[in-house]
């Protein structure tokens, strides 16, 4: 008699080691799947516009590695919507007075003879940023890469001399159609 209960308690404490490891993979699995939830998973970048080249065939090609970057510079125009101290413009703007637009298609020319720059575009606006309400030229330019914003404001400042901060819009290329 004494046998059958022992059997009963040796069944009984597998069942129970069976359960227990149950459990544990239950709840192994559950504090996995929570920590999958929290730890980031990075997604590729997605591609912001895409630059093609369509040949005279048909046949398309995306420049890769490309950058759009986007800036202000003041038009003949301008000049007349500046600070006036004693009839004068101030000198903190006076680098914006241009008596034609002949020294924004220099800077264009400028802009063109860098390698590292595909091309561009400039639209008259009229706009305010940290400065009043005024025209100008609203450029956008197409460029690889290795020309950053950086290149573009050292060019910016050695052409135009304006000893102020440079407010550019960089639209990258890189990343995927997603």
């Amino acid at each position: 008699m004494d046998e059958a209960p022992q059997k009963n308690e040796e069944a009984g404490s597998c069942s129970n080691k069976l359960f227990c490891l149950v459990q544990c993979f239950c709840i192994c699995g559950t504090i996995a799947f929570i920590a999958y939830l929290f730890v980031s998973h990075p997604q590729p970048a997605r591609r912001l516009w895409k630059p093609v080249l369509i040949g005279t065939n048909g046949s398309s090609v995306i420049l890769p590695e490309s950058r759009q970057l986007e800036f202000w510079t003041p038009s003949a125009k301008t000049k007349d919507y500046l600070h006036m101290e004693n009839g004068h413009v101030v000198p903190t703007e006076m680098w914006q007075v241009l008596s034609n637009d002949d020294p924004v298609l220099q800077f264009g020319a400028v802009l063109h003879t860098n390698t590292a720059i595909l091309g561009y575009r400039r639209v008259e606006v009229w706009g305010q940023g940290q400065t009043i309400y005024k025209p100008g030229w609203w450029w956008t330019v197409n460029v690889f890469t290795n020309y950053t914003a950086e290149d573009l404001a050292s060019t910016y400042e050695d052409f135009w001399k304006s000893h102020q901060v440079l407010f550019v819009e960089v639209i990258d290329n890189r990343g995927s159609e997603r």
